[in-house]
């Protein structure tokens, strides 16, 4: 038996997503496009999940590309710190270091929340 939402079939669904969003009354949203109160309701409870799904999405992506240019500053705090090493720059050396303990830290508790989120 196919279970297809009546209003994800629906013509004006842009339209019906939106004004769900909006928090419009469901009894004159359903009169409005021949829809019953509680086809709106069940396709509102689904449309939140897939939001929710699609915001879980981007902010993973988010944290990817977070993580990623993280990468590329640990890169090049290894060469400024190659460099200082060779150049007997203690000073710099040891802000390379300090800087690079900051920088796993950030990059742990990015992985971290990584778990934390559904």
């Amino acid at each position: 038996m196919d279970h297809r939402c009546t209003v994800c079939n629906h013509a004006s669904l842009a339209e019906i997503d939106q004004a769900l969003l909006l928090g419009l009354p469901l009894r004159p949203l359903g009169a409005r496009f021949g829809l019953s109160s509680s086809a709106l309701s069940r396709h509102l409870k689904h449309l939140r999940q897939a939001l929710a799904a699609r915001d879980h999405h981007e902010h993973q992506a988010h944290q990817v590309a977070l993580l990623e240019e993280l990468d590329l500053m640990k890169a090049r705090l290894t060469r400024l710190f190659r460099k200082s090493e060779d150049l007997h720059s203690l000073h710099i050396c040891l802000g390379c270091i300090q800087e690079s303990i900051r920088l796993l830290a950030l990059q742990e508790k990015i992985r971290l929340s990584f778990r934390g989120r559904p």
